[in-house]
């Protein structure tokens, strides 16, 4: 039975002992406050050469955002608060102009929002109160990694989608519109060169590339060589911490990144990694391959991540040590990402 084939059999073994025994000691690592600074970019970097300031609650086990957080300018006034539920905004986030008045008041629910109050540059409102038509930049993956920005149209009514939504890239080309009804989504077209296509699910963008950026921990080239470097500087491990290894938004992200570098279907490529106790990867070699164009793009794709990998953590303590990390691709691999947890990907045992 291919590899996959067989961790699907374990699914249902390994979520009925959790149900039995309890959650993994990753579910004993509570969020803590931390200081973040950030570039105009909203890159990490430096204090001194910073420009804001985030104090939020994070995850260090999956290295993300859980819990309440605030954004400061460099003069020390609150320009965004909110709230993070492991990782995604969830409830109502405002942010603020630089004399204290809403610029925005967006909900989040799910991968939904509802903007219930916009204030556009020239600071005129265009919804008040859930109601209103507004034009704002919206952000977009169009391959692999990488995103573009675009204008969005839209009108909410009593916090409801109505109308017509039109998606433009930044030369005002039309990309998308969708349609909806007293809220309800109806239907959206997607704009090719070879014609208009309809499609029944909605488009996923980005209404912020500030949250792109925290979210992501993307960080300052010129001030760190590797997000590890940041953390080593500027954050103190609990001494409750345990961690194998650690990744921006978590294991299971890098996991699904690492997805792009097309293994073929009921494939899976194991790779081997040794890392020092700051992070610095020192080897990296395949010891299940798939075949020699597979296992040479599972090699580069991880160099290409590894800047953000952070080392395992044993008692708050940064230390040396070697990993695996399986990849494959296909519907029965997107599954397992969503139904294992973070640790079981971690057991190379799984994967021989």
């Amino acid at each position: 039975m291919p590899v996959i084939g067989r961790a699907v059999f374990f699914i249902a073994c390994v979520l009925l002992s959790v149900c039995l025994f309890g959650q993994s000691n990753s579910s004993l690592n509570e969020p803590v406050k931390l200081t973040f600074y950030y570039n105009q970019n909203w890159e990490l970097t430096t204090p001194e050469k910073s420009f804001y300031r985030r104090e939020a609650y994070f995850d260090l086990q999956e290295m993300v955002f859980d819990g309440v957080c605030n954004d400061y300018s460099k003069d020390n006034k609150l320009m965004a608060e909110g709230f993070y539920a492991h990782g995604a905004k969830r409830g109502i986030q405002t942010e603020y102009a630089h004399d204290r008045s809403v610029k925005s008041t967006i909900e989040f629910s799910g991968d939904d929002f509802i903007v219930w109050q916009w204030v556009n540059e020239n600071k005129v409102y265009e919804i008040t109160r859930g109601t209103g038509k507004f034009t704002l930049t919206y952000f977009y993956f169009f391959d692999l990694n990488q995103f573009k920005h675009g204008v969005l149209n839209g009108e909410f009514q009593n916090g409801r989608r109505v109308g017509k939504w039109l998606y433009q890239d930044s030369n005002k080309k039309s990309w998308d519109e969708e349609e909806y009804k007293n809220g309800k989504f109806v239907k959206r077209t997607h704009f090719t060169e070879r014609g208009a296509v309809e499609l029944d699910f909605q488009k996923e963008i980005i209404i912020s590339v500030n949250s792109l950026n925290t979210e992501t921990l993307a960080f300052d080239k010129e001030a760190f060589a590797t997000l590890n470097q940041f953390f080593e500087q500027y954050i103190s491990y609990p001494v409750s911490l345990q961690r194998k290894i650690g990744y921006a938004g978590g294991v299971k992200r890098l996991l699904r990144l690492l997805v792009e570098a097309g293994v073929p279907e009921q494939n899976l490529v194991l790779a081997k990694i040794k890392m020092d106790e700051h992070g610095q990867i020192l080897k990296t070699t395949i010891v299940r391959p798939a075949d020699l164009n597979s296992d040479e793009r599972v090699l580069k794709a991880i160099e290409q991540h590894g800047g953000k990998i952070l080392p395992a953590i044993k008692n708050g303590k940064p230390v040396a040590a070697t990993i695996y990390l399986p990849v494959a691709s296909g519907k029965e691999w997107q599954q397992l990402l969503v139904d294992m947890p973070a640790d079981w990907f971690l057991n190379e045992n799984n994967f021989w």
